[in-house]
């Protein structure tokens, strides 16, 4: 069975780096680890197209992106190819210097509570460029069916206002992802704690939501 997360080693940074003093041993550099979704394990991006896309990718992968391929979508190979490195950085790129976690799984692990939240109540200390970076993974976690936007009974989305004054809009997490947390060997870092009842939200008017980016909605 393969391994969910593929981990790669970079080598040391030793090259060209000399000793200040002369008696003293060279001093090891930490090895650096960064994390490889499985989803991106032995995917070479260069050679996908919109026409071989499925025979490449992993299923879950290619249902995700074939929304955006003719005839329903508009995308060529250069479009595909620019949105698959995107969701590689999703999956891989990290800020997390202590886990090593990337921002999709950051999200997931923080989600896992199963509890509604804004991402200002789930990250209050990131900045602002920050949060709009969450803010465009989570979207790409509703794609994948982990998250959703919490509605109304009429359809539309429930807001909260956030730090800035701003309506946000609040995500749930749904059960696939915890399930992609055990998949990807990080079920220890699953949060327990139970959903409570509390719905001390505001509801402000607005179209219902389709899963895309709205930088209005979710400025906080």
């Amino acid at each position: 069975m393969e391994e969910d997360l593929f981990l790669q080693e970079e080598e040391p940074l030793t090259d060209g780096v000399a000793l200040l003093t002369e008696g003293v041993a060279p001093v090891t550099p930490a090895r650096a680890t960064k994390y490889l979704s499985y989803r991106f394990t032995g995917l070479d991006i260069d050679t996908v197209t919109v026409d071989n896309y499925e025979n490449l990718m992993r299923p879950s992968l290619a249902e995700q992106v074939s929304m955006f391929i003719p005839l329903s979508g508009s995308f060529k190979t250069p479009d595909l190819r620019r949105y698959l490195e995107l969701l590689k950085t999703y999956e891989t790129s990290t800020n997390d210097l202590i886990l090593g976690f990337s921002l999709a799984d950051q999200i997931r692990v923080t989600f896992s509570d199963m509890k509604p939240a804004t991402i200002c109540e789930k990250f209050p200390d990131i900045d602002l460029v920050t949060k709009r970076r969450y803010r465009c993974v989570a979207e790409y976690l509703i794609r994948q069916g982990e998250l959703t936007k919490v509605k109304d009974e009429n359809g539309k989305l429930v807001k909260k206002i956030g730090n800035m004054g701003k309506a946000v809009v609040i995500y749930e997490p749904l059960p696939k992802i915890r399930q992609t947390l055990q998949r990807s060997g990080l079920a220890e870092y699953i949060k327990n704690e139970q959903p409570t009842q509390e719905a001390a939200v505001e509801t402000q008017p607005g179209e219902p939501s389709t899963g895309g980016t709205d930088p209005d909605a979710t400025d906080d």
